[in-house]
Protein backbone atom coordinates (compact mmCIF):
# COMPACT_ATOMS: atom_id res chain seq x y z
CA UNK A 1 0.00 0.00 0.00
CA UNK A 2 2.98 2.56 1.09
CA UNK A 3 4.33 1.84 -2.61
CA UNK A 4 1.28 2.29 -4.41
CA UNK A 5 0.58 5.38 -2.35
CA UNK A 6 3.99 6.71 -3.25
CA UNK A 7 3.29 5.90 -6.95
CA UNK A 8 0.24 7.74 -7.54
CA UNK A 9 1.69 10.78 -5.57
CA UNK A 10 4.46 11.10 -8.26
CA UNK A 11 2.56 10.48 -10.96
CA UNK A 12 -0.40 11.90 -10.39
CA UNK A 13 0.31 15.08 -9.00
CA UNK A 14 2.91 17.62 -10.13
CA UNK A 15 5.33 17.67 -11.65
CA UNK A 16 5.07 14.20 -12.30
CA UNK A 17 1.75 14.43 -14.50
CA UNK A 18 3.37 17.03 -16.63
CA UNK A 19 6.58 14.86 -17.05
CA UNK A 20 4.22 11.85 -18.61
CA UNK A 21 2.08 14.38 -20.62
CA UNK A 22 5.29 15.56 -22.40
CA UNK A 23 6.93 12.24 -22.83
CA UNK A 24 3.11 11.07 -24.31
CA UNK A 25 3.56 14.11 -26.68
CA UNK A 26 7.07 13.18 -28.11
CA UNK A 27 6.04 9.62 -28.50
CA UNK A 28 2.42 10.94 -30.36
CA UNK A 29 3.78 14.34 -31.77
CA UNK A 30 4.72 13.98 -35.47
CA UNK A 31 6.23 17.42 -35.43
CA UNK A 32 8.71 18.41 -32.20
CA UNK A 33 9.02 15.32 -31.04
CA UNK A 34 12.76 15.81 -29.77
CA UNK A 35 11.52 19.10 -27.80
CA UNK A 36 9.11 17.08 -26.33
CA UNK A 37 11.01 14.73 -25.54
CA UNK A 38 13.91 16.93 -24.07
CA UNK A 39 11.64 18.93 -22.06
CA UNK A 40 10.00 15.73 -20.43
CA UNK A 41 13.80 14.82 -19.20
CA UNK A 42 14.74 18.73 -18.30
CA UNK A 43 12.04 18.41 -15.82
CA UNK A 44 12.13 15.47 -14.56
CA UNK A 45 15.74 16.20 -13.98
CA UNK A 46 15.26 18.95 -12.10
CA UNK A 47 12.70 17.81 -10.52
CA UNK A 48 14.80 14.91 -8.54
CA UNK A 49 16.71 15.17 -5.04
CA UNK A 50 19.95 14.56 -7.18
CA UNK A 51 20.14 17.63 -9.67
CA UNK A 52 18.32 19.95 -6.67
CA UNK A 53 21.42 18.84 -4.82
CA UNK A 54 23.80 19.23 -7.61
CA UNK A 55 22.66 22.86 -8.21
CA UNK A 56 22.94 23.46 -4.63
CA UNK A 57 25.81 22.24 -3.05
CA UNK A 58 27.92 25.10 -4.98
CA UNK A 59 25.75 27.87 -3.29
CA UNK A 60 25.22 26.37 0.16
CA UNK A 61 29.27 25.25 1.19
CA UNK A 62 31.65 28.09 1.41
CA UNK A 63 34.35 29.25 2.53
CA UNK A 64 34.24 32.81 3.79
CA UNK A 65 35.29 33.67 7.08
CA UNK A 66 37.15 37.69 7.77
CA UNK A 67 38.72 38.01 10.93
CA UNK A 68 37.03 40.28 12.60
CA UNK A 69 34.36 41.60 15.49
CA UNK A 70 31.06 42.55 14.54
CA UNK A 71 29.11 45.27 15.40
CA UNK A 72 25.66 44.20 14.46
CA UNK A 73 23.18 41.23 13.04
CA UNK A 74 22.06 41.95 9.71
CA UNK A 75 19.06 39.74 8.30
CA UNK A 76 17.70 39.89 5.33
CA UNK A 77 14.06 39.74 4.35
CA UNK A 78 12.44 36.57 2.78
CA UNK A 79 9.25 37.02 2.56
CA UNK A 80 5.59 37.74 4.82
CA UNK A 81 2.21 36.92 5.22
CA UNK A 82 -0.09 39.75 6.95
CA UNK A 83 -2.48 37.30 7.85
CA UNK A 84 -0.82 34.92 9.54
CA UNK A 85 -0.09 34.91 13.53
CA UNK A 86 3.82 34.87 12.70
CA UNK A 87 4.44 37.08 9.85
CA UNK A 88 7.78 35.69 8.55
CA UNK A 89 7.81 33.01 5.81
CA UNK A 90 9.69 29.62 6.17
CA UNK A 91 12.62 31.45 4.91
CA UNK A 92 12.31 34.60 6.54
CA UNK A 93 11.27 33.45 10.18
CA UNK A 94 14.66 30.68 10.15
CA UNK A 95 16.49 33.78 9.39
CA UNK A 96 14.24 35.96 12.09
CA UNK A 97 15.20 33.67 14.37
CA UNK A 98 18.54 33.08 14.33
CA UNK A 99 19.64 36.28 13.68
CA UNK A 100 17.56 37.56 17.35
CA UNK A 101 19.72 34.54 18.54
CA UNK A 102 22.71 35.73 17.33
CA UNK A 103 22.06 39.64 18.45
CA UNK A 104 21.15 38.14 22.34
CA UNK A 105 24.06 36.00 22.11
CA UNK A 106 26.83 38.69 21.58
CA UNK A 107 24.93 41.95 22.67
CA UNK A 108 24.69 42.95 19.21
CA UNK A 109 22.24 45.24 17.61
CA UNK A 110 19.65 43.01 15.41
CA UNK A 111 19.21 44.98 11.44
CA UNK A 112 16.21 43.94 9.21
CA UNK A 113 16.50 44.40 5.86
CA UNK A 114 13.41 44.10 3.43
CA UNK A 115 10.69 46.01 1.50
CA UNK A 116 8.34 44.64 -0.95
CA UNK A 117 6.01 45.62 -3.15
CA UNK A 118 2.71 43.69 -2.02
CA UNK A 119 3.25 43.80 1.74
CA UNK A 120 5.42 45.71 3.84
CA UNK A 121 7.89 42.74 5.04
CA UNK A 122 10.17 45.36 7.61
CA UNK A 123 6.67 46.00 9.45
CA UNK A 124 5.75 42.50 9.42
CA UNK A 125 8.59 41.43 10.65
CA UNK A 126 8.57 44.00 13.44
CA UNK A 127 5.39 42.81 14.78
CA UNK A 128 7.46 39.07 15.11
CA UNK A 129 10.33 40.38 16.76
CA UNK A 130 7.97 42.68 19.28
CA UNK A 131 5.83 39.36 19.92
CA UNK A 132 8.86 37.01 20.43
CA UNK A 133 11.11 39.66 22.31
CA UNK A 134 8.06 40.48 24.67
CA UNK A 135 7.52 36.38 25.07
CA UNK A 136 11.05 35.48 26.21
CA UNK A 137 11.48 38.71 27.88
CA UNK A 138 14.84 39.55 26.30
CA UNK A 139 15.47 43.17 25.51
CA UNK A 140 17.50 43.56 21.97
CA UNK A 141 17.96 46.79 20.41
CA UNK A 142 16.35 46.25 16.60
CA UNK A 143 16.53 48.39 13.63
CA UNK A 144 14.34 48.24 10.40
CA UNK A 145 15.11 49.15 6.55
CA UNK A 146 11.83 48.92 4.79
CA UNK A 147 12.75 50.66 0.98
CA UNK A 148 14.79 47.69 -0.07
CA UNK A 149 13.00 45.69 -2.96
CA UNK A 150 16.24 42.95 -3.61
CA UNK A 151 19.45 42.10 -1.89
CA UNK A 152 21.41 44.90 -4.35
CA UNK A 153 19.16 47.43 -2.29
CA UNK A 154 19.20 45.30 1.00
CA UNK A 155 23.02 46.19 0.80
CA UNK A 156 22.85 49.80 -0.61
CA UNK A 157 20.10 50.93 2.14
CA UNK A 158 21.82 48.97 4.79
CA UNK A 159 24.74 50.88 4.20
CA UNK A 160 23.30 54.28 4.41
CA UNK A 161 21.54 52.77 7.86
CA UNK A 162 24.92 52.14 9.09
CA UNK A 163 26.24 55.58 8.42
CA UNK A 164 23.10 57.16 9.85
CA UNK A 165 23.38 55.56 12.78
CA UNK A 166 27.03 55.54 13.09
CA UNK A 167 27.79 51.71 13.37
CA UNK A 168 31.09 50.11 11.74
CA UNK A 169 30.50 47.82 8.65
CA UNK A 170 31.45 44.75 10.57
CA UNK A 171 28.09 42.38 10.54
CA UNK A 172 26.69 38.86 10.95
CA UNK A 173 25.07 38.27 7.83
CA UNK A 174 21.95 35.80 7.82
CA UNK A 175 20.04 34.57 5.34
CA UNK A 176 18.91 31.37 3.53
CA UNK A 177 22.51 29.04 2.54
CA UNK A 178 21.15 29.06 -1.40
CA UNK A 179 21.40 33.03 -0.84
CA UNK A 180 24.28 33.30 1.07
CA UNK A 181 27.18 33.68 -1.97
CA UNK A 182 25.61 36.37 -3.83
CA UNK A 183 24.34 38.25 -0.40
CA UNK A 184 27.64 38.19 0.36
CA UNK A 185 29.09 39.83 -2.71
CA UNK A 186 26.96 42.43 -2.57
CA UNK A 187 27.50 43.50 1.09
CA UNK A 188 31.41 43.67 0.42
CA UNK A 189 30.15 45.57 -2.87
CA UNK A 190 29.09 48.05 -0.57
CA UNK A 191 32.07 48.07 1.96
CA UNK A 192 30.88 45.63 4.71
CA UNK A 193 33.13 43.01 6.20
CA UNK A 194 31.19 39.58 7.30
CA UNK A 195 31.02 36.56 9.38
CA UNK A 196 28.15 34.44 6.83
CA UNK A 197 25.83 32.96 9.07
CA UNK A 198 23.57 30.66 6.78
CA UNK A 199 20.18 29.19 7.76
CA UNK A 200 17.77 26.90 5.75
CA UNK A 201 19.90 24.32 4.15
CA UNK A 202 18.55 22.72 1.21
CA UNK A 203 21.37 20.48 0.41
CA UNK A 204 20.90 16.67 2.30
CA UNK A 205 23.21 14.28 0.84
CA UNK A 206 21.17 11.21 1.73
CA UNK A 207 19.10 9.06 -0.94
CA UNK A 208 16.47 6.74 -0.61
CA UNK A 209 14.83 5.10 -4.03
CA UNK A 210 12.47 7.96 -4.31
CA UNK A 211 14.55 10.62 -4.59
CA UNK A 212 15.28 9.82 -8.65
CA UNK A 213 11.23 10.09 -8.53
CA UNK A 214 10.21 13.68 -9.19
CA UNK A 215 9.03 15.68 -6.76
CA UNK A 216 7.63 19.19 -6.54
CA UNK A 217 9.73 19.98 -3.01
CA UNK A 218 12.98 18.82 -5.11
CA UNK A 219 11.63 20.97 -8.18
CA UNK A 220 11.38 23.99 -5.90
CA UNK A 221 15.20 23.67 -4.66
CA UNK A 222 16.12 23.27 -8.34
CA UNK A 223 14.01 26.54 -8.97
CA UNK A 224 15.92 28.35 -6.16
CA UNK A 225 19.05 27.51 -6.94
CA UNK A 226 19.03 28.39 -11.06
CA UNK A 227 17.27 31.67 -9.46
CA UNK A 228 20.57 32.14 -7.62
CA UNK A 229 22.84 31.39 -10.56
CA UNK A 230 20.61 34.36 -13.04
CA UNK A 231 21.36 37.01 -10.42
CA UNK A 232 24.88 35.77 -9.92
CA UNK A 233 25.22 36.15 -13.78
CA UNK A 234 23.79 39.62 -13.67
CA UNK A 235 26.31 40.64 -11.15
CA UNK A 236 29.10 39.59 -13.13
CA UNK A 237 27.53 41.51 -16.29
CA UNK A 238 26.91 44.77 -14.40
CA UNK A 239 30.51 44.38 -13.25
CA UNK A 240 30.02 43.70 -9.44
CA UNK A 241 32.04 41.00 -8.01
Amino acid sequence: MYVISKLFTYICLPPGIFIIILFLAAFFAKRAKILFFLAAVLLWAISTKFVANLLLYPLEHITYKENIKPTAVVVLGGGTNSNDLLKASPDAFKREIYGLILAKKNNLPFIFTGGGIKTKEAKNIKKDIKLITKTCNCKIKAYFENRSLDTYENAKFTSKLFKKIHLNKKIYLVTSAYHIKRAIILFKYFGFKIIPKPVRFFYNDKYTFWDFSPQMGNLFHSYKAIHEYFGILSLYLRGIF
